[in-house]
């Protein structure tokens, strides 16, 4: 994955943050592998201590309140969090009305207002657009 914001981010922002992904991702009741995948990656990516990555995976059975989490970490981790629970939402082809429920709640959080959310929803629809072309050009579908 690519550099990010999130690479300079605190110890306890990357917490936070992880925990914001396993909400979301637990927000359905049901949890699928391209959601765990995610997970990984995005704490990969945030430069996650493997210790750290085992206490997260721990969560996902029980997952942390929401306003409990949202209430320790700035705007600037909110909205990049905010950004990445969509991608987590959308991995399995589907926004369920409990995931919604969440990013709604999150985006207002961070101070998101509802064009920049569908924008952001636009962008992981784009994104995951451009991923798949990758499939075709290989001939993989």
């Amino acid at each position: 994955m690519y550099l990010d914001l999130v690479v300079d981010f605190t110890q306890d922002d990357v917490i936070g943050y992880a925990e914001l992904m396993v909400i979301v991702a637990s927000a359905d009741g049901t949890l699928v592998k391209e959601e765990l995948a995610i997970i990984e990656a995005l704490m990969g990516r945030c430069m996650m201590h493997p210790e750290m990555r085992v206490n997260i995976r721990n969560m996902l059975e029980a997952p942390p309140a929401l306003d409990l989490v949202v209430a320790k970490l700035s705007p600037v981790v909110l909205k990049l969090a905010l950004r990445d629970a969509i991608l987590v939402a959308a991995v399995d082809g589907e926004y369920d009305a409990s995931e919604l429920k969440t990013i709604k709640a999150l985006a207002k959080a961070a101070g998101v207002r509802k064009k920049e959310l569908s924008d952001l929803f636009e962008w992981v629809k784009s994104g995951w657009e451009w991923h798949n072309q990758s499939f075709q050009y290989l001939g993989l579908v």
